[in-house]
């Protein structure tokens, strides 16, 4: 049963309350488009909302992808915004059930469904920089879906408040809803044709104030090991353990290079899934790296171990394979359009905001749009501690949030004709 938004509520921020309610979790191990049916449910409420709103092409497609458009002058720039309706599957996605803590005063605050969980300026140094503001949680027993259902909110009251006052200034401006970004595939299936934009923004980043154009380099190696499985009484000279070589692999991997100890532009080894037993068992492992050349040797060194491995114990099969998720969208953005760069620091400029970029230790649709040929950098939403039960955002980090990407609008409808 639905919480209705707390009255006093501003309107980006009742949609957020109202979207972060409808459970969208992603599953890594679906092969269908979206992964989980429950994402087409916010996707068929964005659509049936910007019709309401006028926009006449809104849709969602057979994929889950939310479309529409805002017409402009001719020979205006088409300009996208994009979020994404999924959420992660690191934590429990729903039922959400969201608290708002008004006027937050710096103390801890426990969740009512989980009173283990809490918000604690000791964990979450950035909640002493919100004091005063008015926070809003789940109630502990689940993620909250900033991440980016913010991103949605944002967009879709942009969009309301750009039809309610045709005198503010807009590019032909395109909308898309994604799905799977937080399992790696949220462009999968777009349709870019259709979108039909010369540059594009992704509403999906963190702390207020900062701005992404910049990501890792990242793919992942699955690992997989059979082994020769016999009583443990007479396995000498017959068993070959999968369980024990691959955990040998995974030790052998650089102990200073895990997420745990690096930070900035370090990148890592990440073994994010292991399982398996005597006969067979596997890993997948994640690999980052902000340079080209560094990713290359991530991978090498991994196929290295594999292959010591298959020497070492030769009844084994040792096998790798190492699948490309995205490139840094930094070089692609620069190279196509770099005012998608340099607009962002000017909009910012014009509401007296200084925008700080920040690298994303990770990934966002942005990555592969950019390397797509639609440069997409990364803007804030506000919120912090994603992709677990810790999660929270602000009333006042949204309306920020919201203000520049109206910002961001609007000058790129002034400035947007002129030369790359």
């Amino acid at each position: 049963m639905s919480v209705a938004p707390p009255p006093e509520l501003p309107a980006v921020a009742a949609r957020f309350w109202r979207y972060v309610q409808i459970d969208t979790e992603a599953d890594r191990d679906s092969t269908t488009t979206p992964s989980t049916a429950k994402q087409k449910d916010l996707g068929r409420l964005l659509a049936r909302e910007l019709a309401e709103l006028g926009v006449a092409d809104a849709e969602m497609d057979a994929h889950g992808y939310v479309y529409g458009s805002l017409p402009a002058a001719p020979g205006a720039p088409r300009l996208a915004l994009l979020a994404h309706v999924d959420t992660s599957p690191d934590a429990p996605g729903g039922p959400v059930v969201p608290q708002l803590h008004r006027a937050y005063d710096g103390s801890v605050i426990r969740l009512p469904g989980d009173p283990e969980v809490a918000l604690d300026p000791a964990v979450s140094p950035e909640l002493a920089a919100h004091v005063g503001h008015d926070l809003i949680s789940s109630d502990g027993t689940t993620l909250l879906g900033s991440d980016d259902k913010a991103g949605v909110a944002v967009i879709m009251q942009t969009v309301a408040d750009l039809v309610a006052d045709p005198e503010l200034p807009r590019p032909a401006l395109a909308i898309c809803f994604t799905v799977d970004e937080e399992i790696g595939r949220g462009v999968d299936k777009i349709d870019l044709e259709r979108l039909g934009a010369d540059v594009a923004y992704t509403i999906d980043g963190g702390a207020v104030g900062t701005f992404s154009f910049e990501t890792f380099n990242a793919a992942e190696a699955t690992i997989r090991v059979r082994g020769v499985g016999v009583h443990p009484g007479y396995a000498k000279g017959v068993m070959a353990n999968a369980a024990t070589i691959l955990s040998g692999i995974l030790a052998a991997l650089p102990a200073a290079e895990t997420p745990e100890a690096t930070s900035g532009r370090e990148g890592y080894f990440f073994p994010h899934e292991i399982g398996g037993n005597v006969t067979a068992a596997t890993a997948r492992v994640l690999l980052r790296d902000f340079a080209a050349d560094g990713l290359e040797r991530r991978k090498r060194l991994v196929e290295e171990l594999a292959r010591g491995a298959a020497g070492a114990h030769p009844r084994a099969d040792v096998e790798v394979e190492i699948t490309d998720s995205y490139r840094n969208m930094r070089e692609y953005i620069e190279r196509t359009d770099p005012r998608a760069i340099a607009f962002a620091f000017a909009a910012a400029e014009s509401l007296g905001i200084e925008l700080t970029a920040e690298l994303v230790r990770g990934g966002t649709d942005g990555s592969r749009l950019s390397e797509m040929g639609l440069p997409t950098p990364n803007v804030f939403t506000g919120g912090h501690d994603f992709h677990s039960r810790f999660e929270w955002n602000t009333v006042q980090n949204l309306e920020a949030s919201l203000a520049y990407v109206k910002a961001l609008v609007g000058y790129w409808a002034r400035h947007g004709g002129e030369p790359a």
